[in-house]
């Protein structure tokens, strides 16, 4: 069986790590080209003595790699700098420089080829990395013949020199080199070969070792960014459900406003980022009743979702006429109980109102009590609170009356309203509410929704929204 290529991770997270590190490597590639531009000005000064021949090539080399280590500034703002290819010119136009200082100075530019081991790694790419170290000991090992014909004279590479007069002089030119090289082999002393094993091998064991452990290193960084990288994909994935979760859940929540003459009633969920258990209905039972319900889910995400939808398809079963608002919170509560295995509940507000004379039947099940009014005279409703549905046999929830009077209207709200926090920690309240509904007498459901959801973002500030706010409204006009 063949065995599978190394993938990388290639989502958002993989390529905005890769772009960082190809904009850090473009300023480290400035940093050399300046190197390269002091060490050329040191060559002009004659600080480094080489064969005229190489000097020649100095000129050219020099300035060209400095060019093209400055070339990736330009680029910083470029869609360039996340081509996954990117990477190759940035760490092999740095492998230049180091082989052009390399070979003009052997004894000390050897050091140079560690910085593009330890560069490579921050790409995390275990791929990339043995490119680079194979490129590194192929070209180290070029420039160290390179540097004994052409570079600054290094002894450990050409022994001691010529003797003269006992005295040990250095072989400058590239021919003299050349028969010096040749007259030590004819005598036993092989140059090339003791270059080799005495000033390459024990160089690229070095090298070996910095890129094992820092391969062992990218290793373990190149899983914990793909993990972190799976995470990320999950996460967008369940973000993705959650959206299409929270369209299901509010397209199964009534949208139209309401008016036929004896009431007009505005429904609206103003959602917070995640799916919530927030819900609201409306439906006339016959020609002279219609019935409205909120209720808040316990939780968050898609189960609360779930036993928001239940409720609600409960409600518009059992919502039918000649029941009270207590009967039909009890057949709610006995749906929604079945197959209830995480314990989650919802409190509800269910109320009835008989369109020829205004009055209003309804009962709690531990929800938050509704505002009653008209003009700048509101009040909160003074009811029983009642036990929450979903998790006992019985509701508990009583049967109560008042009369809405026309002009009069009922708003029902969930938590998300009085329970809105502001930076401080301070809750939106009971009493901050109904002062919104007493400052200024509203021409319209719509003016009063849109001043209340004013009024709580002017509270909240920058604070996030960490609940839904639901809010229903009946208005009685009366025949």
């Amino acid at each position: 069986m063949a065995k599978p290529k190394n993938t990388e991770p290639s989502s958002q997270a993989y390529l905005d790590n890769e772009a960082d590190a190809n904009r850090r490597m473009s300023y480290v590639n400035a940093i050399a080209a300046g190197v390269a531009l002091v060490l050329f000005a040191l060559y002009l000064a004659q600080v480094f003595t080489v064969p005229d021949v190489f000097l020649k090539v100095i000129y050219i080399l020099f300035p060209t790699a400095a060019v093209i280590l400055l070339i990736p500034l330009l680029f910083l703002r470029s869609p360039l700098i996340r081509k996954p290819s990117y990477k190759y010119f940035l760490l092999f136009s740095f492998l230049l420089v180091v082989a052009a200082i390399n070979a003009a100075i052997p004894k000390h530019g050897t050091l140079g080829w560690a910085l593009g081991i330890a560069m490579a790694s921050h790409y995390f790419s275990p791929r990339f990395a043995r490119k680079v170290f194979i490129a590194t000991l192929v070209a180290m090992l070029a420039c160290i013949y390179l540097g004994m014909l052409f570079g600054e004279y290094d002894p450990l590479l050409l022994g001691l020199g010529v003797v003269v007069d006992g005295r040990p002089n250095t072989v400058n030119s590239f021919m003299e080199r050349i028969e010096y090289l040749n007259h030590q082999m004819a005598q036993g002393n092989n140059r090339y070969l003791k270059a080799f094993t005495m000033y390459y091998l024990p160089r690229a064991a070095v090298i070996s070792l910095l890129f094992i452990t820092a391969n062992a290193l990218n290793r373990r960084t190149n899983k914990l960014l793909a993990e972190e990288v799976r995470i990320h994909d999950e996460r967008e994935k369940d973000k993705a459900e959650l959206n299409i979760a929270k369209d299901m859940q509010l397209s199964t929540l009534p949208t139209s406003m309401v008016n036929d003459g004896e009431v007009v009633i505005v429904g609206e969920v103003n959602a917070a980022k995640e799916v919530g258990g927030d819900l609201y209905d409306y439906l006339d039972i016959d020609e002279n009743h219609v019935a409205i319900l909120i209720g808040d889910v316990s939780g968050k995400g898609v189960p609360a979702a779930m036993f928001m939808m239940k409720t609600i398809t409960s409600f518009r079963d059992f919502a039918t006429a000649g029941k009270k608002p207590s009967q039909i919170l009890s057949e709610i509560n006995a749906s929604i109980r079945q197959g209830n295995k995480a314990s989650m509940f919802v409190t509800c507000f269910l109320a009835i109102l008989d369109k020829r004379d205004g009055t209003l039947a309804f009962a709690n099940a531990g929800h938050n009590p509704p505002i009653v009014g008209s003009g700048r005279n509101y009040r909160y409703l003074q009811c029983e609170t009642g036990f929450l549905l979903g998790c006992f046999p019985e509701t508990f929830s009583k049967d109560e009356e008042t009369i809405l009077q026309p002009g009069e209207s009922i708003t029902l709200y969930t938590d998300g309203v009085t329970e809105a926090r502001n930076i401080q920690g301070d809750f939106f309240g009971e009493t901050r509410l109904l002062s919104v509904y007493n400052r200024v007498a509203h021409e319209s459901i719509s003016d009063l929704h849109s001043d209340l959801k004013g009024q709580v973002s002017a509270f909240v500030g920058e604070a996030k929204q960490s609940d839904d706010i639901t809010l229903l409204t009946l208005k009685y006009l009366g025949k």
